[in-house]
């Protein structure tokens, strides 16, 4: 069960004190009821009984402190092994490969992530409260025992009926939360939509009304699962309610039949019974929330057994950085974008070429051409399915791949700006300062402690922000996808003519995607792409 494997696993202390202090307080409780019990049986003999009104407060003070510290530590301890899980998930992520974020989805990742870590949190509160239920139920169970074998039987039976029924729907209420899950991750992705994409739907109303029935419609089908699971949770606690009345019945019909008739022992055994049906109901209720965090668990080590695959063959990173290069060969490369039936829908290659230092290149060609892709082969965010990559005539293996990495400083289409710099060991405000008057950002933004001051600008301007990160940076190797499609004149001027000039003189090799043809002879060569491979050099 993924619950007792979580316990295992992400557990960094001891639950032993943990479990001695949740049976403690439930004993405590236990003990309550049975003083209670012993004062009914007294009162009349006795108005005031000091000994059992001390033992009483006693009793009460372990069960409630108990309470408390169980309730504390657990919850203290359920955070901390969520905090593991998290941190591991975040670590793998880093390290599984691109393409298996992309063919997920962002939103996807999200639901997992959050709701199911925010589902686990209240582990702590269900085990206790079950725990300490189950402790009840166990000395009311004795207790109904010594008053009459029969009750204790036939209250037995009634337990057992209910466990069992709960048992066989575990595996049918786990499908069901898995489907709303599902149904949940579509949503986010709908709503995504509706977010990023809000300029166009504003633009069309057809499009906007389409897209809102298809919405509305995922809506409908997740509230149709969400009902369908809790029809059959007020089902079975009903089920539960109606063994309880039953067994009630037998008691006060059955019973004195079979000899056992006199009025204290039935009124006792009912007293008992009703006793009983709180902590039972607490258990009937924690189970569907015990299957649903059963079911977190199992999809979290899902996810991380996903990421290790997506992120196998990188387990040994070399720590060699490499600064200097002469050239980069790519000999029969292949790369394939496949469905989710494995087909492949787009190939490219395979392609013969090499980058050399020091030079500029320029990768053009028509959309969907593979340029993009190709500059993530590149860059090493893709391996290649075939062929053979070589650094200075030796060949790059999976392992070497984040120090190859290391030597490339990118800015895609779709890049993402982050607003503190991370990754600098000191920064200079004042060098960075001076690149963002070079790149005329500085009245916008400036940098403070290794932070922007602002990021939220318009997408030439963010874009000239990331260039100044990447000039910060200082690699051997830059990478541009379209730098310039979202500049001005003057700064589309500027990148082509003087900025990857400074970059060539610096020695810096500069791979860029550009439709702008009337720059090309900047380039010390032009690579042309059509239907994933080169038509034209």
């Amino acid at each position: 069960m993924n619950l007792i494997k979580f316990f295992k696993v992400e557990s960094e202390v001891s639950i032993t004190s943990l479990a001695f202090m949740a049976m403690t307080s439930a004993i405590a409780e236990a003990c309550v009821l049975g003083i209670i019990i012993a004062v009914a049986n007294t009162a009349s003999m006795d108005p005031l009984n000091f000994r059992y009104l001390m033992m009483y407060g006693i009793a009460f003070c372990i069960a409630m402190i108990g309470k408390r510290y169980t309730l504390v530590r657990a919850s203290t301890v359920t955070e901390n092994m969520i905090r593991k899980i998290r941190g591991r998930i975040a670590e793998k992520i880093r390290a599984c490969e691109l393409i298996y974020l992309e063919n997920m989805g962002i939103a996807d990742l999200y639901t997992k992530i959050t709701q199911n870590t925010n589902l686990i949190s209240i582990l702590a509160l269900l085990l206790i409260s079950s725990v300490q239920s189950c402790v009840m139920v166990f000395f009311c169970l004795i207790y109904i025992g010594i008053l009459s074998k029969l009750a204790f039987i036939l209250t037995g039976i009634a337990i057992i009926v209910i466990a069992v029924m709960y048992y066989y729907h575990e595996k049918i209420f786990s499908e069901d939360y898995q489907k709303a899950m599902a149904m949940e991750g579509q949503f986010c992705d709908m709503l995504n939509d509706t977010l990023n994409g809000f300029k166009e739907l504003k633009m069309n109303r057809a499009r906007n009304k389409e897209h809102l029935d298809f919405l509305v419609q995922v809506i409908s089908e997740a509230e149709q699962i969400n009902i369908n699971t809790q029809v059959s949770f007020v089902t079975k606690t009903l089920f539960t309610q109606i063994s309880f009345y039953l067994l009630l019945a037998a008691v006060g019909f059955l019973m004195p039949r079979l000899g056992e008739a006199y009025s204290e022992l039935i009124i006792r055994i009912t007293a008992a019974i009703l006793f009983i049906m709180g902590p039972i109901f607490m258990i009937v209720s924690a189970i569907p929330q015990l299957f649903r965090v059963n079911a977190s668990i199992g999809t979290l080590y899902h996810l991380e057994e996903e990421l290790d695959a997506a992120g196998k063959g990188e387990e040994k990173v070399s720590e060699r950085k490499i600064t200097t290069f002469k050239e980069i060969r790519y000999e029969e490369v292949v790369f394939q974008y496949r469905d989710a039936e494995k087909t492949s829908i787009f190939t490219l290659g395979p392609l013969n070429f090499s980058v050399r230092s020091g030079e500029v290149l320029f990768i053009v060609g028509g959309n969907g051409s593979g340029k993009t892709t190709l500059l993530k082969l590149i860059t090493g965010l893709y391996y290649p399915d075939s062929g053979k990559i070589s650094l200075d005539g030796r060949l790059l293996t999976r392992p070497q791949y984040p120090s190859y990495r290391e030597m490339i400083s990118t800015i895609f289409s779709d890049f993402h700006l982050f607003e503190r710099l991370y990754g600098f060991d000191a920064v200079n405000e004042d060098k960075v300062n001076e690149l963002l008057t070079v790149m005329d950002i500085h009245q916008k933004t400036e940098v403070v402690g290794k932070q922007f001051s602002t990021i939220h600008l318009s997408t030439g301007q963010r874009k000239r922000i990331a260039m100044v990160v990447a000039l910060m940076e200082d690699r051997p190797i830059y990478a541009f996808d379209e730098w310039a499609a979202d500049q001005d004149p003057t700064y589309k001027d500027y990148f082509y003519e003087v900025l990857l000039k400074d970059l060539k003189a610096k020695g810096k090799t500069v791979i860029a995607i550009s439709h702008d043809d009337r720059y090309f002879h900047h380039a010390d060569r032009v690579l042309k792409m059509e239907f994933g491979k080169f038509i034209n050099t």
